[in-house]
């Protein structure tokens, strides 16, 4: 089986790089993705309740999130500038509500989920983003030592 030309210094250095670019992006962008799903699903469990009173709303693409004030159910509890995750897609020309109840506010305070928060969403992608990340970064290192000994070059 052929395994092509030798790599020059300067392929195999842009190929170490890229491996370890493919790393970052992959584990930092599938661990991010992960975090989240696991804030979701430990705020859902056990943080307060309480209703959201939206201020503003955040938009990128395709949606927009909708901030606002956080107060618990028993009062105790009051946060500034929330992010709302929910599975409603809000747009940008939507009415902002005067409260959304049922919201339970995560550990960090800067993040509330509603019931409807679908948290296994995200734990996936972070989990399939760091495979696939894994596996090309993998297929590389495979590539970069397959040429390496067919020059005769140490690993």
């Amino acid at each position: 089986m052929s395994t092509g030309r030798p790599l020059r210094t300067r392929e195999r250095v842009f190929i170490r790089i890229a491996v370890a670019f493919v790393l970052l992006v992959a584990l930092g962008g599938g661990l991010g993705l992960a975090a989240e799903g696991f804030e979701g699903r430990t705020a859902l469990q056990d943080g307060p309740v309480g209703v959201l009173a939206p201020t503003d709303r955040q938009c990128g693409k395709d949606s927009c999130n909708w901030i606002g004030t956080f107060t618990s159910a028993d009062g105790t509890v009051t946060e500034r500038d929330v992010d709302l995750r929910d599975d409603i897609e809000v747009g940008r020309g939507d009415a902002m509500p005067l409260a959304i109840d049922g919201v339970r506010l995560a550990e960090d305070a800067e993040t509330a989920y509603t019931s409807d928060y679908g948290w296994r969403a995200p734990l996936a992608k972070g989990a399939a983003l760091a495979v696939v990340g894994l596996a090309i970064a993998t297929g590389l290192i495979l590539m970069l030592r397959r040429r390496g000994r067919a020059a005769g070059v140490p690993r």
